[in-house]
């Protein structure tokens, strides 16, 4: 679930202070920074607002070692990052990657090189950052541009892994960025550069500079462009980053996306909301599957309020259905409620209050798996329609059918290697 300015300057960062590091007769440093289901049912409190997606991603990473201007080394490696970003974009809408954080861990038997010249400390300039957004304008963001992220004595313990994170303190934003005027855009890790200045306690220093770039695939999230033009910039604030670290080459997130329920002459505004470990590279001929999946419906304080105002004191049921809806792989669509549904408890209906019901309410949700066509490229997993079996007051149940977002919501978009 799945996830780059010309002119545009970096939003809220302030002066980093610890990052990026290196070591030994060449070692290193740079980073970056997006989410996080629970082993079982999504807590309330993980589950951001209708409309945002948040996320973790492990990203494979390999890091050209130099110096005096000469390779020395290849240092393969993976740069964990974390972010915000909304679920669906407007035609020429600004947007961000906002909530920005990550880090990088170099490995032990790099920091064990370090005693053989004495070194114990670094310090890093990281001067380049690029974040980049598919057909977007710009194209890509190097948010150290102007300001670059300097961190000074960075201590080197040798034989112990060394991570290192960005920043020190707080966040960092990503834009704006613009989005086309369709089709859809897709956030990446691009590249970063660091200035590291190896130093020894016997008073000596050895420069060597990193340069880093993905080694498998570095595709954050993708976003649809689709709907009404003119809408405000999307920059996402306060949104829950709870996430595990996933594995290499995983993200973990929960997507959020919004719904129009029609249940009978009404039409009711909700959020369903889906959490997962999901591979970011699909093999050819190979399946792929989303782990610790899990759920939530989400009904907004507007729409609590306006089923008050209709004299509804208490709401529960049964969702029946579930959707995703695959491109590039099959099935072509797989409903991953299972068979019996999953029961809403009852549960007052508070005005002003959002309700958060977990789907299910312990345990995990089946999806996939999904197989790559013979000729795709990617594959990608978005969600479609929804169903749901309602009762208001205890009252006979109503069907609910919810048609999949407009404009899409992914889930994932892999590419096939």
């Amino acid at each position: 679930m799945r996830v780059g300015q010309a002119g545009a300057a970096a939003a809220g960062r302030g002066r980093l202070r610890r990052s990026l590091a290196a070591c030994s007769g060449a070692a290193l440093a740079v980073i970056a920074f997006v989410q996080a289901p629970p082993a079982h049912a999504l807590p309330p409190e993980d589950v951001p607002a209708v409309g945002v997606d948040t996320g973790r991603f492990k990203l494979p990473i390999g890091c050209t070692i130099s110096l005096g201007g000469l390779p020395v080394f290849y240092l393969p490696t993976d740069v964990d990052v974390q972010g915000v970003a909304p679920v669906q974009l407007g035609p020429g809408q600004q947007f961000y990657l906002s909530q920005g954080s990550g880090s990088i861990t170099f490995p032990s038997w790099l920091t064990s090189l370090a005693p053989v010249l004495g070194i114990d400390k670094a310090d890093a300039k990281i001067t380049d950052l690029s974040i980049g957004a598919s057909d977007s304008t710009p194209s890509s963001i190097n948010i150290a541009a102007g300001e670059p992220f300097e961190i000074d004595d960075i201590a080197i313990q040798a034989g112990q892994p060394l991570k290192v994170g960005l920043p020190l303190t707080g966040t960092f934003d990503v834009g704006p960025y613009t989005a086309p005027n369709s089709g859809k855009v897709t956030l990446a890790f691009e590249h970063a550069y660091a200035e590291v200045n190896l130093k020894s306690s016997a008073g000596f220093s050895l420069p060597i500079t990193a340069d880093c770039k993905p080694s498998a695939g570095n595709a954050l999230l993708t976003i649809a462009v689709g709907g009404a033009a003119g809408q405000p910039p999307a920059k996402i604030t306060g949104a829950p980053l709870n996430f595990p670290e996933p594995a290499s080459n995983e993200l973990v997130g929960i997507i959020n996306a919004p719904y129009a329920c029609k249940v009978g002459a009404d039409t009711l505004d909700v959020g369903i909301a889906v959490g997962a470990h999901i591979p970011l590279v699909a093999e050819r001929g190979s399946a792929f599957s989303f782990t610790e999946a899990s759920g939530a419906l989400v009904i907004p304080a507007g729409t609590v309020n306006k089923l008050i105002d209709k004299g509804y004191t208490s709401a529960s049921g049964k969702v029946t259905a579930l959707n995703l809806a695959v491109e590039g792989g099959t099935p072509a669509t797989q409903n991953v409620i299972p068979a019996s549904g999953i029961a809403i408890p009852k549960t007052p209906l508070t005005r002003d209050k959002q309700i958060t019901v977990p789907l299910p309410s312990d345990g995990t949700l089946t999806a996939g798996p999904f197989t790559p066509t013979s000729s795709a490229t990617s594959t990608a997993v978005s969600l479609g329609s929804a169903a749901a079996d309602l009762s208001f007051d205890g009252g006979s149940a109503a069907a609910a059918t919810c048609g999949a977002p407009s404009p899409t919501v992914y889930l994932v978009d892999n590419p096939v290697t």
